[in-house]
């Protein structure tokens, strides 16, 4: 059985056969239904192999950046770029907002540039299957851990986002604050979120202490100016709170400026944590306790699995990368 085959029983074009076997979206539903009621009758396989050499010959590798203003996602990307300076791949870049379904827009890069391989910096693609399936070239998320996902051409290297967050709670409980508010992104779109909120709770949980999620929890987008109306929004709706953990640094110093112009001042009356440890965090003041993350170690590992992957055809890995505490000046100790 060939796609001519397939073409001849279903009573169509092979251009269109090919198009319903590799999930392009330029077919109607009834000639898809009609197509795949043959390939079904038949158990036709499609040859993903000889596919995949084909869609080789770009020698493009692409990256899909999720977040317009994520800092650490911009730098992770200036060493990848920098990498393949030496390397015999083009690059092309596509930046998503935050709540873009990154998945969905891989697959339309797929179809309109045919890479050899797609980095997903920052996402959780492995969340819409359907669409991921539809690559069908070896891919890699960093930031995010998918060793969950069944897809066997997506791998990931991470930090454990779970226990990071974990870890610093246990850092504001050890140093008396029971009452603490949260500044996140958006719980439903982002992985990275539910993982570092989930790690919140968890310490929370261990020492029997409360959280209300409608008067502590404010979401916004990963960006200064965003944090900065989260913490007002915050502090009007829990005024008794005495520390905030926010999910990244640039949350972090939008929430210290915004506490600032309050007159609330960190961390004499107000604690504040970050996430990401990124360079600029040493040089704010106060200097933010944080979570750091390796980010070189997080792009090269990426990438060198992306290529061995592209040139080896081996199985999806996924690592993760060790994160470090950093005790800053922005938590009042006991």
């Amino acid at each position: 059985m060939t796609i001519k085959d397939i073409a001849r029983e279903a009573e169509c074009a092979v251009g269109t056969v090919s198009r319903v076997l590799n999930n392009h979206p330029d077919v109607s539903d009834q000639t898809r239904e009609k197509v795949m009621a043959v390939v079904n009758k038949y158990g036709f396989v499609l040859n993903n192999t000889a596919r995949r050499l084909k869609v080789q010959d770009s020698k493009t590798i692409s990256v899909l950046v999720k977040g317009t203003s994520s800092i650490l996602l911009n730098d992770l990307l200036g060493i990848i770029q920098k990498r393949m300076e030496e390397l015999p791949y083009s690059i092309s870049v596509t930046v998503l907002d935050e709540f873009d379904n990154e998945a969905k827009i891989a697959s339309r890069v797929y179809y309109e540039q045919k890479p050899t391989g797609i980095i997903f910096l920052g996402g959780s693609p492995e969340e819409s299957p359907e669409d991921l399936h539809k690559l069908q070239v070896p891919c890699v998320v960093i930031t995010n851990d998918a060793s969950a996902s069944k897809c066997p051409f997506l791998s990931s290297v991470s930090t454990d986002d779970l226990a990071g967050a974990r870890c610093i709670t246990e850092w504001l409980i050890k140093n008396g604050h029971k009452k603490i508010g949260v500044i996140g992104g958006d719980l439903q779109s982002s992985g990275i979120t539910r993982k570092r909120y989930r790690g919140f709770l968890d310490a929370m949980e261990a020492h029997n202490l409360p959280f209300d999620f409608e008067k502590s929890y404010v979401s916004a987008r990963y960006s200064f100016e965003d944090s900065a109306k989260a913490a007002k929004e915050l502090v009007e709706k829990n005024p008794k709170m005495t520390a905030i953990f926010t999910m990244a640094d640039s949350m972090a110093i939008g929430a210290c400026r915004q506490l600032s112009d309050m007159g609330i001042s960190v961390p004499e009356k107000m604690s504040i944590v970050g996430y990401d440890g990124l360079p600029y965090a040493d040089y704010y003041n106060p200097r933010l306790t944080t979570i750091r993350q390796d980010e070189v170690a997080l792009a090269e590992n990426g990438l060198d699995i992306l290529l061995k992957n592209i040139e080896r055809v081996v199985k999806a890995e996924h690592k993760l990368i060790p994160f470090t505490f950093v005790d800053g000046e922005s938590v009042k100790k006991k």
